[in-house]
C-alpha cells in the first residue's frame, strides 16, 4: 500500500512536469520575525489563473514565462498572521483579490489588486496602468486608495518599472524598481531588485527599501537576500533572508521565508 502511494504521488507530480505548459499556479509560504519581544509567525496561500495557458518551451526563465508572453491572469491570496506578545497570541486574517491584463497588440498593461483585513475597517486599493516600452520591459504609473482602522482615506500615487535583460549566454537578469509618495507625510518609499537566472530553473537575487524625505536620506530601510528554484518545470522552491533596520537600532531584525509553488 505504502508503495502504490509513493507511485500515485510522484505521477501527479511527474506527469504534469512533462507537459509545456500551465493556467494554473499555486503558492504556499511561511515567514517568521522577532522583533523585540514579539514574534510574529505568517501563513500564506495564493493562488492564479491564468486566461490561457502559458507554455514553458524556449530558453526564458521559467519564473518569467507568463511576463514575456504577457499572459492575463486573475488571483487570490489568503495570510495568516499570529503575533505572540508577552505570551498572548493575536490571529489576523488578510485577504486580497485581483487580476492582470496585459495586451499583447498595443503593449498596454493594467492590474488591480484589493487587499482587506477580518473584522477591520482597513483596506488597499491598488491600480496600475503602464506600457511595455520594449518586449520585455514595462514601466507603470500606480495609484493607492487606503483606509486606516479609523476609517480615514488617503489617496497616494507612484511608479514602478520591470526589465528582464537577455545576456545572450541562457543567462537573464531580471532589475525591478518602484516609489510610493506617502499621503500622511512628506516621506517616500522606494525599492530596487535585481534576480540573476541561472538559465531557466535556478535565480539568486536581492532587494533593497527604503523610506525617505529625499531620495538618499534613508529614515527606514531593509534589504533581503532570496532564490528560486525550479526543481520540476511545474515545482519551485524558493526562501529569502530579510534584515529589517527600524528607528530603535535595538529592535532591528532578521526576517526568514519559505515556500513552494506549484503549477498545473
Amino acid at each position: 500500500m505504502k508503495s502504490f502511494m509513493l507511485t500515485a504521488l510522484f505521477s501527479v507530480i511527474a506527469i504534469p512536469a512533462m507537459a509545456s505548459s500551465y493556467q494554473s499556479q499555486t503558492d504556499l509560504n511561511y515567514g517568521w520575525v522577532d522583533i523585540g519581544n514579539v514574534d510574529i509567525n505568517a501563513w500564506q496561500a495564493k493562488h492564479r489563473f491564468f486566461l490561457a495557458p502559458v507554455s514553458t518551451d524556449g530558453a526564458v526563465p521559467l519564473a518569467e514565462a507568463a511576463f514575456m508572453q504577457r499572459q492575463s491572469s486573475l488571483a487570490a491570496t489568503f495570510t495568516q498572521a499570529t503575533v505572540d506578545a508577552a505570551g498572548q497570541d493575536v490571529h489576523n486574517n488578510a485577504w486580497s483579490v485581483g487580476g492582470e491584463y496585459m495586451d499583447r497588440s498595443h503593449n498596454y498593461y493594467a492590474a488591480v489588486d484589493m487587499q482587506f483585513i477580518n473584522n477591520n475597517k482597513a483596506y488597499e486599493a491598488t491600480t496600475k496602468l503602464g506600457y511595455f516600452v520594449q518586449n520585455d520591459w514595462l514601466v507603470t504609473a500606480d495609484i493607492y486608495h487606503t483606509k486606516d482602522d479609523l476609517g480615514r482615506t488617503a489617496l497616494e500615487y507612484g511608479a514602478s518599472t520591470k526589465k528582464l535583460l537577455d545576456l545572450n549566454t541562457g543567462d537573464f537578469i531580471a532589475i525591478t524598481g518602484g516609489l510610493r509618495n506617502h499621503d500622511d507625510s512628506t516621506l517616500t518609499s522606494y525599492e530596487v531588485g535585481a534576480d540573476y537566472y541561472f538559465g531557466k530553473n535556478l535565480s539568486v537575487g536581492i532587494g533593497y527599501h527604503w523610506i525617505s524625505a529625499g531620495v538618499f536620506q534613508s529614515d527606514n530601510d531593509g534589504f533581503e537576500v532570496r532564490s528560486n528554484w525550479y526543481v520540476l518545470p511545474n515545482l519551485a522552491l524558493n526562501a529569502s533572508v530579510g534584515r529589517v533596520f527600524l528607528d530603535d537600532v535595538s529592535l532591528d531584525e532578521t526576517a526568514y521565508q519559505v515556500g513552494a509553488s506549484y503549477r498545473f
